[in-house]
């Protein structure tokens, strides 16, 4: 299947506000990029193809067909959104978009391997120092859990109240000459003198990923995540939220 009509079934399963609801071609020709007659060329073709269902004066439509092969692709680019911004450090934004290039050029082999991948531990994942090291020695955008915090009780509380806790997932934003700690925690930005921020260990990993595994046993289609399903979907309160916003966006 080209690129150019996986994006046509892609689009079309983002776009829809349910999943009988048909998407308009003038909206999936401006998002697509392309002119309404180059839009409704392609999607009679797709019509014979057995993927899509045009209504006239309505729009298109996904069938049962076209559903399988746009949730197939979306699989690949959630994969590929995960894998780029827990393993390499990348911007969920930047992120989504890469994956949008890969998802076209991921073999299901590839597939099975990236899902193996990330369900494992992040423990047992190669390549990256799983050792616990204090914030002061950490580098800006390290992203992980909070391992343990050695503070008076006073200090624990106060840190409880920006959310620093074991178990938090955050991200080192800057680290001064002083020792100085920028944190982002959920939509907050906390900053942490040397002494106190020397006093907390930051573990890699996230704890998304049994919010995941979670996710997964709960719905086969977790991976896939397309808009507009009947039932609500699992990672909606699971899922790490900025993974969810890259796919929102698109």
């Amino acid at each position: 299947m080209s690129e150019s009509v996986e994006m046509y079934l892609v689009m079309t399963a983002l776009l829809r506000s349910a999943p009988d609801q048909p998407v308009p071609l003038s909206l999936l020709a401006s998002k697509l990029g392309v002119s309404q007659v180059s839009a409704n060329e392609m999607c009679h073709r797709l019509e014979e193809r057995g993927l899509l269902s045009y209504q006239p004066y309505k729009g298109v439509t996904l069938t049962p067909d076209g559903e399988e092969w746009a949730q197939r692709i979306l699989s690949r680019r959630r994969l590929w959104v995960i894998f780029l911004v827990e393993n390499l450090g990348i911007d969920p934004e930047e992120a989504d978009t890469l994956a949008c290039q890969l998802e076209h050029i991921t073999s299901e082999r590839l597939v099975a391997a990236l899902k193996a991948f990330l369900e494992r531990d992040p423990e047992a994942r190669p390549s990256i120092n799983r050792t616990p090291q204090p914030l002061t020695t950490c580098t800006a955008g390290m992203r992980g859990v909070v391992a343990a915090i050695d503070v008076e009780p006073a200090a624990a509380a106060f840190l409880a109240q920006q959310g620093v806790v074991p178990g938090a997932d955050v991200e080192v934003l800057a680290v001064g000459i002083d020792g100085a700690v920028l944190l982002q925690v959920d939509d907050y930005q906390v900053a942490l003198a040397s002494a106190l921020a020397g006093r907390i260990t930051l573990a890699a990993g996230s704890a998304a990923h049994t919010a995941r595994q979670a996710a997964w046993r709960r719905c086969s289609a977790f991976w896939s995540c397309v808009r507009g399903e009947a039932p609500p979907c699992p990672i909606e309160s699971l899922a790490d939220e900025s993974e969810v916003a890259a796919l929102a966006r698109r």
